[in-house]
């Protein structure tokens, strides 16, 4: 997993925690043992309605996300495939890298 702090690859755990009700004394002994480790914390949706705004913004920007990689990958298909040709001027000659 990449961390979002230092976006570094690394391994780490998951778990989640559900507490009934915003506010009492054990979900602040938690956040408070939580913010000593560092974790990072992600807010949850409270009702289904947010989950799926949420996902529905999540796959968009993934699908954007996935076009620009496509793109970047024929464009760099494109430009490889322009350097291991031949130069115009000589057809028979060696790929422009090598004649580079």
């Amino acid at each position: 997993v990449v961390d979002p702090k230092t976006g570094q690859a690394l391994e780490k755990s998951v778990f989640v925690i559900y507490f009934q009700g915003a506010v009492g004394a054990m979900k602040d002994k938690v956040l408070k043992v939580c913010t000593a480790f560092g974790v990072n914390l992600y807010t949850w949706p409270s009702h289904p309605e947010q989950a799926r705004e949420r996902e529905a913004a999540l796959k968009k920007l993934l699908g954007e996300k996935n076009k620009a990689l496509e793109a970047f990958q024929r464009h760099m298909c494109t430009e490889a495939e322009e350097l291991v040709a031949p130069a115009p001027w000589n057809l028979s000659g060696n790929s422009k890298i090598e004649d580079w």
